[in-house]
């Protein structure tokens, strides 16, 4: 018995003097290599030397360079030449510690983000803005549970989303997607991977309310009409009403409901606008004009549609592409006739490509109205308020 005990005791010693030796021994050197980050982040330890050295402590020494890394930027933020090696530096902090979430959060949006001081040429914004995105996927691929992403990705029906449990809180941090999904509209241009990460955000408890439409809103962004109007259906029928008169509200969800159901079955399929037929358009227009101007609300500006919750809001949306699908089939079979696009949908109507026109009735100003043509800008149809 005394054997087993001194035994363990030898163990335990030999140990323990292993550690403070080589803690004795590798404090000072990444003491050193720490101060003469700030002057020299070039310099930067290679991953696998700084974990050798570490005795285990990897989290602690990302700490440490999490502090320097914000003391670097600061010395250089009236140049803005610390972007030159943040990333390097936050793609070693990360490595040394992949849950660490302030590195992602608070850095993630500062390189892509320029300064009328910075110098920085279009081929390296460009690339910092890539760097960015790339400490946000990390991240994803690290925190988030990837098979709830995966399932997210496939399903559009945000008020499942929000409510099913086979989707809930996906990520530990809502912020990180939702930064991501700035990045990717605001500086890379690609709202249908923003659309996604907005719908990752929303999946999680504590996300802001807004990421639900902004959803939305990138899938209409991205041109994907038939995704866009399920996202705003599924809302209008799934959020609780701020507005007064509840019976009417409660006609509005009732109604986006009962169309999303009526669309499901078929709206996904790659000939749906094709098969749209035109007296459907008009019975969903006519009923929606007729709950809408019950609804109408005056003086909301667009940050309090987007924040609150208005059915009417949602539901026009989801119409308004419905009317420009089934506009732009028609023109597709005007382009092959007259090897142009329409103007507008009087154009089609005139020469019988379609059969019913959709006129939105909503009016802002006297004799303002919403107007659908064909955006030669972006080589698609559009909508705008206009006379």
């Amino acid at each position: 018995m005394l054997k087993k005990i001194f035994a363990a005791f030898a163990v335990i010693t030999v140990f323990s003097s292993f550690f403070y030796i080589n803690e004795k021994m590798n404090y000072p050197l990444h003491v050193a290599l720490k101060g003469n980050f700030v002057s020299h982040p070039e310099f930067i330890p290679q991953v696998q030397f700084t974990k050798i050295t570490s005795s285990w402590f990897d989290n602690l020494i990302a700490d440490f360079y999490w502090l320097y890394s914000i003391q670097y930027v600061w010395e250089n933020v009236i140049s803005w030449d610390f972007k030159k090696y943040l990333y390097i530096l936050l793609n070693f902090i990360t490595d040394l510690n992949p849950n660490f979430t302030y590195p992602y959060k608070f850095w993630e949006l500062i390189l892509p983000t320029t300064s009328k001081y910075e110098k920085t040429s279009l081929v390296d914004q460009k690339k910092y803005t890539l760097e960015a995105r790339d400490l946000g996927l990390k991240w994803i691929q690290s925190n988030c549970d990837l098979k709830k992403i995966e399932k997210i990705k496939s399903e559009n029906d945000l008020k499942k989303i929000w409510e099913n449990e086979e989707f809930k809180d996906p990520c530990k941090d809502p912020m990180i997607p939702y930064h991501l999904a700035y990045i990717y509209y605001w500086w890379l241009q690609d709202p249908q991977n923003s659309s996604l990460y907005y719908k990752i955000t929303w999946a999680n408890n504590d996300a802001p309310s807004w990421s639900r439409t902004l959803a939305a809103i990138m899938a209409w962004k991205s041109w994907n009409r038939q995704k866009s109007i399920f996202m705003f259906l599924s809302l209008a029928w799934s959020i609780d009403s701020v507005s007064k008169d509840q019976n009417k509200q409660d006609d509005c969800n009732i109604f986006s409901s009962d169309l999303k159901n009526v669309l499901a079955p078929v709206i996904f399929s790659d000939n749906f606008f094709s098969k749209l037929n035109w007296n459907f358009v008009k019975k969903v227009e006519y009923v929606r004009a007729q709950i809408i101007k019950q609804l109408w609300e005056e003086n909301v500006d667009f940050f309090s549609w987007m924040t609150e919750n208005y059915c009417s809001y949602y539901l026009n949306k989801a119409v308004r592409e419905l009317n420009l699908g089934y506009i732009e089939e028609a023109d597709k079979n005007f382009f092959k006739d007259k090897q142009r696009h329409a103007i507008d949908p009087e154009e089609l109507l005139k020469n019988k490509y379609i059969n019913y026109l959709p006129e939105d009735f909503q009016k802002w100003k006297e004799g303002e109205r919403v107007i659908y043509f064909y955006n030669d800008e972006i080589k698609s149809w559009d909508y705008k308020t206009g006379r």
